[in-house]
Parts: C-alpha cells; structure tokens; sequence
C-alpha cells in the first residue's frame, strides 16, 4: 500500500487547506463584483455595463484550466530501453491500476479492460520508436476524447502519477532515459482530467521530484 500513501497526505492537505479558505469579497448594490482567496486565481473582478437604463453585472471571460506543453518522447527512448520494456512498464503500470482505488473508473470487466491496455502499450511502443501497430488499427489517438468516458478528477491523476513511479521503479526501467519519459506522461496526463473539483491548477510532479524513489 507504498503506493496510496503519497495520495493519502495530499488529500489530507487539501482538506485542511479548504478548512482555512478566507475570502475576501468586493460588494455594489449587494451584488458580489470581485472575490479573492486561496483558491481563485487572482481576483476575478467584475464589471458594470450600462444597459439601456439599468446596471448590469457582466463577469468576464476565463480560462478554466491550462494545459501545458506536451514534450513528447524521442526514438532514443525506444533504443535505449527497448521497445519490450515499454510495453512491459504499461502492462505493470496498469496491473496497479487495476489494484487500486482507480479500478471502479474502469468497470468490471477485467477482460475488456486488458483488450484496452494492450492498445495502449501499442501506443507507448510506437511513440517511443516501435512499429506503428496503434496507427494501424485505431489511426489518430485522440486520447483525451477517448478519456471522455471515465470521470477523471486532479486527485485520481494524482495517484495514476504515483502509481507510474511504482511502475517504473518495478520494472526497473532505464533510468538513462526515465526523465524524458516522464516528462511525456506527466504533462499529459494533464489532459486527461475531465472533471474539475477545485480552482487550482493540478499539482505539476516534475521528474526531479521523483528521481530519487528509482535510483
């Protein structure tokens, strides 16, 4: 259970940020026009626009989430681990999955679920320099439309993320080429989430953070 614990403390934090929230509030006419606090991002102010003969609130347009650069890995990754390895490590990388709390975002059926996970292991293998066995059979990946299905919330990427250290801890994967890996997944797995649960943006994990739980 190595692997929930990480999970466990971030969700405790979290709850105890939320217990701390002051927020500080702009009022006209006792009408809210701007809000700041731990979780809004800057102050969110609104405007008074004339309408004919009345005020009107007008709350500006936003951005609810941004979603970074997605470096993908290069053919050397493929070289230098071996395109077996790749998939290997998908493979471990959702047997964990499949044992932990983010099974129930995948149903029951454990054989569908392992059709799926060979596709993706298709997938990694060729990003990484293999044959294009994914192009052939599914054409584009259109992976966030075809996460759609699956509520994804920050705090199960969270712990797909720690599961993933896991993986590559148990596989023993390169670790000559470990960081240019992760940079992919980590920063995709960002798009991914489709269901928002707080304003924050998710939590970034950069490989500098995990490096020393493969060595």
């Amino acid at each position: 259970m190595r692997h929930i614990r990480p999970y466990m403390e971030r969700e405790k934090m979290n709850m105890e940020q939320e217990r701390s929230v002051v927020l500080k509030l702009s009022v006209h006419n006792d009408a809210v026009l701007s809000v700041q606090g731990p979780h809004c991002p800057g102050s969110e102010t609104l405007d008074i626009r004339r309408f004919g003969d009345e005020d009107s609130i007008v709350r500006p347009a936003i951005t609810d989430m941004h979603f970074p650069e997605v470096i993908f890995p290069t053919r050397r990754v493929g070289r230098v681990a071996g395109v077996e390895k790749v998939r290997e490590l998908v493979v471990e990388h959702h047997r964990l999955i499949w044992h932990s709390p983010l099974q129930p975002i995948f149903g029951n059926n454990e054989k569908h679920f392992w059709k799926a996970v060979e596709l993706t292991a298709d997938f990694h293998a060729e990003v990484c320099g293999g044959p294009k066995l994914y192009t052939e059979r599914r054409g584009r990946p259109h992976l966030r439309e075809r996460h759609f299905p699956f509520t994804i919330r920050e705090k199960d990427r969270e712990l797909w993320l720690d599961l993933y250290v896991q993986a590559l801890r148990n596989v023993a994967f390169p670790l000559e080429v470990a960081e240019e890996y992760w940079r992919w997944v980590e920063s995709l797995s960002i798009r991914m989430i489709n269901r928002r649960t707080t304003f924050a943006e998710p939590v970034r994990v950069p490989y500098s953070q995990i490096a020393a739980q493969l060595a």
